[in-house]
């Protein structure tokens, strides 16, 4: 059954000649219960603008957003979102930035810090826990943020390209991550990203995206087995049936090459 459900929503905006400019038109999708749900396309389609609607931190102009039958109005406490910055707190270390959101609900340090504790070892930084930010690497606080996260509890997890600051293989290692602490803690996620890569890599599903304005151009269910292998000749078919997508949605709009 859906557990999110995006109907026909559209966002506009005023430019800066107070023109209106439609960020999202007639989006509709729905995403399952502990699906990993991929959305690639092209720069400025609105891919980041649809995350921060599902998080409740702006409301769409018109249509709706329902999460497990439950419309989205204000911000969203069932999701939490991990931008592609780290956002994080540079004077507190790692263990006090990962148990942040339990410190604001008044719970008391040691059960906090024992909560905390169990998602720093699950990504992978047990013996860091009295680093600060700037001690480490950026593969590194980029966990932080999905530990700090997976503390929260979310029943929907929403992640904004946040690998895309990284070199190729420090990404490749933190993807592999991803989807164990996905399979292991079973929650929802709705990723966004450019790289085509990584979308057949992670995903469930993925959804492509077309801009002005956005709205969702075609939709690949993955069959793939995992561990999924990056040279299979399975994968790279996907691969390359997504690129053309988007390649097809580039030159439609003369944006140029780059995805």
């Amino acid at each position: 059954m859906s557990f999110l459900r995006v109907s026909n929503v559209e966002k506009t905006y005023l430019g800066e000649r107070k023109e209106e400019v439609i960020a999202l038109s007639k989006m509709s999708f729905d995403c399952r219960d502990g699906e990993f749900l991929c959305i690639v396309g092209p720069t400025g389609c609105g891919k980041t603008t649809l995350l921060r609607l599902i998080a409740g931190l702006e409301q769409p102009t018109s249509g709706d957003i329902m999460l497990a039958d439950t419309t989205i109005q204000g911000l969203n406490r069932e999701t939490t979102l991990v931008f592609q910055q780290y956002s994080l707190f540079p004077w507190r270390n790692v263990i006090d930035n990962v148990c942040f959101s339990l410190e604001m609900k008044k719970i008391p340090k040691k059960p906090r810090y024992k909560e905390a504790k169990k998602f720093i070892d699950l990504v992978g930084l047990n013996g860091f826990e009295k680093a600060f930010p700037y001690e480490i690497s950026g593969g590194m606080q980029q966990r932080i943020a999905i530990a700090r996260a997976l503390c929260y509890n979310p029943r929907l997890l929403l992640l904004d390209e946040p690998f895309g600051a990284l070199d190729e293989r420090t990404r490749h290692r933190l993807q592999e991550e991803l989807l164990s602490i996905w399979q292991q803690e079973q929650k929802t996620v709705v990723f966004v990203t450019h790289n085509i890569d990584e979308a057949v890599f992670l995903a469930s599903r993925i959804l492509v995206m077309r801009d002005r304005p956005g709205r969702i151009e075609q939709e690949f269910k993955i069959n793939l087995p995992r561990p999924r292998e990056r040279r299979s000749k399975e994968f790279l078919a996907l691969h390359i049936r997504v690129r053309e997508i988007l390649e097809k949605i580039l030159t439609a709009n003369n944006q140029g090459g780059a995805l």
